[in-house]
Formats: C-alpha cells, sequence, structure tokens
C-alpha cells in the first residue's frame, strides 16, 4: 500500500477580507476614540496649568528665571525662589514620570502692568532641541501704571522627552490710548 498525501488547497483570499472587514469596522468604531496619527507622531504636549501666567507682588529684587523642573524638589525650589511668603503654589498635582514643567519667571518690575507667558513649544527636528517661545509684554507710555514691584511667573507641563530644551523671547510694548 503506497501512502498518498493530501495537498490541502485552500484559499487565502477569504480569511484576509475577513480580518480586513474586522480592523475596516473596528477602525469606523473607535475612530473618535483613537487618533492613529498622534500615535505615531508622538509630539511633546503642553499643557497649561490652572492659575498661570500670574503675577506676584514682591519686595525682592529678582533676576529672570527659565527653568526646566523635573522633580517636587525643584518645583519647591522654584517657586520659593519666586515668591518667599509661599502664597504661590500649584493646585495640580504632576506626575514628574511622565511630564516636566517649563517655569518662566520674569526680573523684578517696578510698576504693574507687565506680564509673561509661555506662547508655545517649537521642534527642532534637526538639533533633536524644543524650543520654548516666551512672549513678554510691558507697558507703553500712557499705560496706567502703579508703583508696586512685582514678578511675572509662568508655568506650562509638557509630556517627557528627551530633546535639550532652548528658550527664546518675544518681547512687546502694550499700547495704551489715555
Amino acid at each position: 500500500m503506497t501512502k498518498q498525501t493530501h495537498i490541502l488547497n485552500m484559499s487565502f483570499l477569504p480569511i484576509v477580507l475577513l480580518i480586513a472587514l474586522i480592523l475596516g469596522a473596528g477602525y469606523f468604531l473607535l475612530a473618535g476614540d483613537i487618533d492613529i496619527a498622534k500615535l505615531l507622531k508622538r509630539e511633546p504636549e503642553v499643557r497649561r496649568l490652572a492659575g498661570f501666567p500670574t503675577v506676584i507682588n514682591t519686595t525682592e529684587i529678582l533676576e529672570k528665571q527659565r527653568t526646566v523642573i523635573k522633580s517636587e524638589q525643584e518645583l519647591a525650589t522654584f517657586l520659593n525662589s519666586v515668591d518667599k511668603s509661599g502664597l504661590l503654589t500649584l493646585n495640580e498635582k504632576i506626575n514628574f514620570d511622565k511630564e516636566f514643567l517649563i517655569g518662566v519667571a520674569s526680573k523684578t518690575f517696578e510698576e504693574t502692568g507687565s506680564t509673561v507667558k509661555v506662547r508655545k513649544l517649537y521642534e527642532d527636528k534637526e538639533n533633536k532641541a524644543l524650543i520654548v517661545s516666551i512672549k513678554q509684554i510691558d507697558s507703553g507710555e500712557n499705560c496706567e501704571i502703579e508703583a508696586q514691584p512685582n514678578v511675572a511667573v509662568d508655568l506650562v507641563a509638557v509630556s517627557k522627552t528627551d530633546w535639550q530644551i532652548k528658550f527664546d523671547t518675544i518681547k512687546e510694548t502694550k499700547v495704551c490710548n489715555n
């Protein structure tokens, strides 16, 4: 008796079509929940923190600060360096395993009316760097101001990245009509 082998001639076309239908149906059902482009691109996300930017009245003479905050201790040091009274606090809990903070503070202004704000983050893919664009607005000549020493502060949370952080400041003067 001789053994005969039988080759199973099965078409893979129905299996491929079935898998394509399942993936297509899953995509349409979850289209609003999952952003595939975002998953593939993995750009750093920026989140504005509640209560910032703000202005703190102070009697201290401070220099401007641009810092990357990667721990609770660094956050406490930054907040204490800007506001010795301890009134400036962060109401949100930051998970430093997933994100870090960009802290920006102006020098001490002798009069009210100046602000500092982290405007936007730009990617420099060639140098693997994030450029933090800071907008500083100073009072113009005709603006109503008070003689009150103060410092402007802003904090934003950024998702973790190993890219280098660089700072760029844009200064503007507010135009007031009195």
